[in-house]
């Protein structure tokens, strides 16, 4: 960085010196970077105005060129922008100032806020602790069942697919024969599925599905809007505690951000208690009684 602002330092310079003596060039002072108008950037203000952006932004101040493009085409662009919107009154504009000091207001509270809650939302390592073994359930991995299907939509085919299990056929094969739906591509298979994850119009395919206990294990026919459908177990897992080094990160940015909430609340409720504020009744209830007729004049 520091030789890429030498670089630059050092074109103007000799651009300086090269307009010595010319009519109608004004020249530069030893420290001035650039001169716009009456407003003069010196190398160090440049510096500073090239720390203060974005990684994003620093990215493209990598080189020679991307440094010349930010002073080209932001600083000296927003600045000329800047003075010829001053000619145009802008800077008097009453919404303009308003929405300055909404902004200049946000950034003093935040400054505040940021002070207030230094230091109070540390997480101990005993606390993440306990929270983990309060509340188990949430870091308990749902039970799931993979599984496969055959469904058809007719009775008499219903009857083919139970005599080719019967006779030991392959519950892959007649599924990638019989299935109506997209499943054949795949034998019959539907994943892993968890409970409640279904429309309520296949609860009874949902529980003949968890009541399976071991692989190869198959279900009576059930019936859904959709057709016949014959389910097969494939696997079970799930119902098991997630260790606590898993997501020991997870509850430790849970608890801070919860203590920065509550050491937040706190201090608005004691700086509330310290001021005085009065609230005219009056007025504010003759408002409301505007705003509810406004709104049964809309309806």
């Amino acid at each position: 960085m520091k030789k890429i602002i030498i670089f630059i330092f050092g074109v103007f310079l000799l651009s300086g010196a090269l307009s010595c003596g010319k009519p109608g060039k004004e020249e530069l002072g030893r420290k001035e970077l650039v001169k716009i108008n009456a407003l003069s950037i010196s190398l160090e203000e440049f510096r500073q105005m090239s720390e203060k952006q974005p990684l994003e932004g620093k990215m493209r101040l990598l080189d020679e060129k991307g440094m010349r493009d930010f002073l080209e085409n932001y600083i000296i662009t927003r600045e000329v922008l800047y003075q010829e919107a001053k000619k145009k009154g802008f800077d008097k504009n009453k919404e303009i100032l308003a929405k300055v000091e909404d902004f200049r207001r946000a950034m003093i509270i935040d400054g505040l806020i940021e002070e207030v809650l230094k230091g109070k939302s540390e997480a101990a390592e005993e606390e993440i602790q306990r929270y983990y073994k309060e509340n188990k359930l949430l870091f308990t991995e749902p039970l799931e069942v993979k599984v496969r299907h055959i469904v058809v939509n007719s009775e008499p085919v219903l009857k083919e697919v139970l005599t080719g299990l019967s006779k030991g056929e392959s519950f892959e094969k007649l599924a990638s024969t019989y299935n109506i739906d997209r499943t054949r591509e795949d034998g019959g298979s539907l994943g892993y599925i968890r409970r409640g994850q279904m429309a309520p119009s296949f609860a009874q395919f949902e529980e003949a599905a968890f009541s399976l206990v071991k692989k190869g294990d198959m279900s009576e026919v059930v019936r859904t809007p959709y057709g016949y459908h014959i389910i097969q177990m494939e696997e079970m897992r799930g119902a098991s505690l997630r260790p606590f080094e898993q997501v020991k990160e997870r509850i430790r940015f849970f608890l801070q951000a919860k203590k920065k909430q509550e050491a937040y609340i706190e201090y608005v409720k004691e700086a509330k208690s310290k001021a005085k504020i009065l609230i005219n009744e009056k007025l504010w209830a003759e408002e409301e009684k505007k705003g509810g007729k406004t709104k049964e004049e809309k309806k």
